[in-house]
């Protein structure tokens, strides 16, 4: 007759683990815990090698609860979940290495997973060539401090269209007026990282920003790439199509360094907005699109720069600040007039 299993997993979500289960998984845990500690070190280097060795101070993942899995099929029994970078066959390693069979009574089953990372989102990690809507900043030096913001979308000349651009706000690749014309741009950012060798592109133009709530028609720049490093993409929305106008009830989307891709809708038009707060005073922008979040947030501070685009794949904006409820965008038309560039064929 077959041996019914101690502790079946039913209702996951609400039934109670066991107290001989649980205290099970502590005492594993601890017995492995001062082991990881002392490997750490070990741990960092075989992780930036890319080796992997069986012991359990560089080789554990982590110590949990779950359902035993034998040869592949769920077996419906609760055991000690040992998760490891890399599973070893029991002859590659030492004994007194060994995870046991079984704690208390309590089965363990190892898997192997890889090595553990935090997740970055794509926008902020570093891209070549470069598209839209990643993170992006004046280098440390021509700023003088570590920010992030957006680099929107890529533009052409449109008497050189072989001349490519970032373009952003003022206030990320100008840090509102106080960066020099021709300093080094960064992709990343260098919130996120990026240093004097990511420089990608310099500044080329900025329309000067107001403050004291004196009309402002944009915060815009654009910054000259440097050759091959641009991509006429924005990352995950691809190629545009060309520029439009913002309407009423206008489903958009965005790419940015901080939120990634997100949907909206553009509630308000011909909005001037006052007293929107910038390091060196309130700033006035006149005849914006307001963009109301759908599911979740828009935008967030990090996403300044970002380029809105309707469903059909045209440029209509460029984002610049908000709330926590609304988005702030300038309809991009304006933009591309100033600084005599189209949107990048």
């Amino acid at each position: 007759m077959a041996k019914k299993p101690r502790a079946v997993v039913r209702h996951a979500l609400l039934d109670r683990i066991p107290d001989d289960v649980m205290s099970a998984k502590e005492r594993l845990r601890d017995r492995l815990a001062p082991s990881v500690e002392r490997g750490t070190a070990q741990a960092r280097a075989l992780r930036k090698a890319g080796r992997y060795q069986a012991e359990p101070g560089v080789n554990l993942v982590g110590v949990g609860i779950g359902e035993k899995v034998t040869s592949g099929e769920r077996t419906g029994e609760l055991c000690i979940k040992v998760l490891v970078a890399k599973k070893y066959p029991q002859g590659r390693i030492r004994p007194g290495q060994r995870i046991p069979g079984s704690i208390d009574g309590i089965a363990t089953d190892i898997e192997a997973v890889g090595y553990p990372r935090k997740f970055v989102l794509e926008n902020r990690a570093r891209h070549r060539p470069v598209p839209g809507g990643v993170s992006g900043s004046p280098s440390l030096q021509a700023a003088g401090y570590r920010f992030a913001g957006t680099l929107g979308v890529v533009v052409a000349g449109r008497t050189r269209p072989q001349k490519l651009y970032a373009l952003s706000n003022n206030h990320v690749l100008a840090d509102e007026n106080r960066v020099a014309i021709g300093s080094a741009v960064v992709q990343p950012a260098t919130l996120d990282g990026g240093r004097d060798a990511d420089a990608v592109a310099k500044l080329s133009r900025y329309v000067p920003l107001k403050f004291d709530n004196k009309r402002n028609w944009m915060d815009a720049a654009i910054a000259a790439f440097d050759r091959g490093h641009a991509s006429k993409t924005i990352l995950g929305i691809g190629r545009l199509t060309g520029a439009g106008r913002p309407s009423l009830n206008l489903l958009v989307r965005k790419s940015g360094r901080t939120t990634g891709l997100t949907e909206g809708v553009a509630r308000i038009v011909r909005f001037d907005v006052f007293d929107v707060e910038y390091d060196q005073g309130m700033v006035r922008i006149d005849d914006v699109m307001v963009i109301e979040n759908v599911a979740g947030p828009f935008s967030r501070p990090g996403d300044s720069g970002s380029a809105i685009v309707d469903p059909r794949g045209r440029l209509i904006g460029l984002l610049f600040g908000g709330s926590e409820v609304v988005t702030f965008a300038i309809p991009i038309r304006r933009i591309l007039r100033r600084f005599n560039v189209q949107v990048a064929a």
